[in-house]
């Protein structure tokens, strides 16, 4: 099942894209989106990479997965830039206390494919990787 998610919501995550790390209870503005965070969580790593023939891995790590209760994984086909780009849910993965995740889409098409992770807080808040993009030329 495909899920899409409004042009709002990914905005605030793009806006949220650049790994960076605030102090408990704490707040931060970027642009007209101000960001609050009450864990000191960021994003160590975040890579993806070409799995066989038809599949992307998306391998990422936080610095401390406190606070963390799931992780989301979305890709999309459009320009990622773009705010009314379509983003859909590959996968959405449980915190299991540890620092480093691994999921695999294994249902791509070829062209450029743009993935990114949003961790998902324990007080409703959320936290954006980078975004990646990868090349399928064909299968």
């Amino acid at each position: 099942m495909k899920t899409q998610f409004s042009a709002v919501v990914l905005s605030a995550m793009i806006i949220a894209a650049v790994p960076f790390t605030v102090a408990e209870n704490s707040s931060t503005t970027r642009g007209d989106a101000k960001i609050e965070q009450v864990q000191s969580t960021s994003f160590a790593f975040f890579r993806t990479h070409r799995q066989g023939k038809a599949g992307i891995t998306a391998t990422w790590g936080v610095t401390s997965d406190a606070g963390v209760r799931s992780f989301s994984v979305l890709r999309t086909y459009d320009d990622p830039t773009d705010p009314y780009a379509n983003w859909e849910l590959v996968s959405s993965i449980a915190s299991n206390s540890s620092r480093s995740y691994k999921c695999t889409d294994d249902n791509v098409f070829p062209g450029f494919i743009s993935y990114c992770v949003v961790a998902v807080m324990n007080d409703g808040s959320t936290l954006a990787s980078p975004i990646a993009t990868e090349h399928i030329v064909s299968h």
